[in-house]
């Protein structure tokens, strides 16, 4: 019996290291994890700002747009013709290549 109780002693001494590596790896993960979940989450929120900034710019800007062309229509249509010349100009000359 003694020969059983050494070799079930020796291995369980033999596991008690990888058992505690277990746990500690364990921990590890889960801190990573809460801290990966953390970037994410700022990440997300980083990115909702961002987009409601672009979003209420956008807005501003077609309102002053639209506020300039109501107050000046000639110009507006001049420079919408002297854009669109520009751009036919541009085209005409990579057409050419």
């Amino acid at each position: 019996m003694s020969t059983n109780a050494n070799v079930m002693e020796t291995v369980e001494q033999a596991i008690q290291p990888a058992e505690e590596a277990a746990r500690a790896a364990a921990r590890a993960g889960s801190r990573a994890r809460a801290k990966l979940e953390q970037t994410l989450g700022a990440a997300k929120a980083s990115l909702h700002n961002g987009k409601e900034r672009v979003r209420t710019t956008a807005r501003h800007a077609a309102e002053n747009t639209d506020g300039y062309v109501h107050s000046n229509p000639w110009s507006a249509i001049g420079i919408a013709a002297a854009a669109g010349a520009a751009i036919a100009v541009l085209l005409s000359r990579r057409m050419r290549r």
